[in-house]
């Protein structure tokens, strides 16, 4: 007399006839993880901001940003304290256009920069969804350098309300992604990926 097969305890294939394997679940993305993701896609928008309002707001912005300069503290352009930006403008006349363009040109290079570190963090970020490391050390890598050149340098130089927000913003959600690049989930999530195959 012949008798059925009886199911495995836990549900598998029945006893005694081998089934097929299962692969394994691929692991749930941590949520540290999507704050990697997007703290430093959101830190890429706001360097690209910052560079889309330098380049459309051309010589205005660069005036305006002059004029900031020299109101805000005038000894440190090397004009004796009580300077006005209107003083020097209506002494200089045409030196003043002149000052202007040259300023254009260095916010013109240094938003080109800072364009350029945005692309290369939003590439990492497309890199570092499934937790890989060399994307986690470009991130930390780009991150000092596109803060200390050129949004520190924009910051430090008077810049218009709009410029120096998108680079605080820059800065700060840069941070933000280097520190969670290195929390013990994100390595984990890549380990288990590793593992699931």
């Amino acid at each position: 007399m012949s008798y059925p097969p009886t199911a495995h305890p836990r549900g598998g294939p029945a006893m005694g006839h081998p089934g097929p394997a299962v692969p394994a679940a691929p692991p749930k993305k941590p949520g540290v993880l999507v704050a990697l993701l997007v703290t430093t896609v959101l830190a890429a928008l706001s360097g690209a901001l910052g560079s889309l309002l330098v380049y459309a707001g051309g010589k205005d912005l660069a005036d305006e940003n002059v004029r900031n300069a020299v109101d805000s503290e005038p000894d440190l352009v090397g004009l004796p304290a009580g300077t006005t930006s209107a003083d020097i403008k209506h002494v200089t006349g045409s030196l003043w256009d002149q000052v202007v363009s040259d300023w254009q040109g260095t916010m013109s290079a240094r938003a080109t920069i800072a364009l350029v570190f945005a692309v290369g963090l939003l590439i990492f970020a497309l890199g570092a969804r499934s937790g890989a490391l060399w994307a986690r050390v470009l991130i930390t890598v780009t991150v000092p350098i596109a803060l200390c050149f050129p949004h520190a340098l924009i910051l430090r130089d008077a810049a218009p309300t709009g410029l120096a927000a998108t680079s605080t913003g820059a800065i700060v959600l840069g941070l933000a992604a280097v520190v969670l690049c290195w929390l013990p989930p994100v390595g984990r999530y890549k380990k288990a990926r590793r593992a699931a195959g």
